[in-house]
């Protein structure tokens, strides 16, 4: 086949509107203030102990969340599902998507309850003995 050509081809720079920068540009040039090394190091120490505490702040109100990939029985998952819906219902006013409670956040209390359990992990062999030993 044969190519054709489309008329003038135009560069890009034309097409997005950018405009060139003239040749001849003039640079100002202003006097920097001497500063003491102290006060740099200082005013620097000053800023990263904010940085620092705001970062901890953030990482105790909000902790990096991951994805598990886990298999349950089709009960238990209908049952996360139920008492999620539950709780969120139990809500009279409406509450902000970052507070809404879904079967994850009934998970993770889980995960919680186990640690918190008074359990010798060195000793559990197997889930049964696990169940027996906290009751269930």
């Amino acid at each position: 086949m044969n190519k054709k050509k489309m008329g003038a081809m135009t560069s890009l720079s034309k097409l997005s509107g950018i405009k060139s920068k003239p040749d001849h540009t003039t640079e100002v040039v202003t006097p920097k203030p001497e500063v003491n090394k102290s006060e740099v190091t200082e005013d620097k120490k000053e800023n990263t102990k904010a940085k620092v505490s705001k970062k901890k702040a953030q990482k105790k109100t909000r902790e990096k969340l991951v994805t598990v990939n886990i298999k349950i029985r089709e009960d238990q998952k209908k049952w996360l599902a139920d008492t999620a819906s539950q709780v969120r219902n139990n809500n009279s006013s409406p509450v902000p998507p970052a507070e809404r409670v879904y079967p994850q956040h009934l998970i993770g209390v889980a995960i919680d309850l186990l640690k918190n359990a008074d359990v010798d992990w060195g000793e559990v062999k197997n889930i049964e003995e696990l169940r027996k030993h906290i009751n269930l």
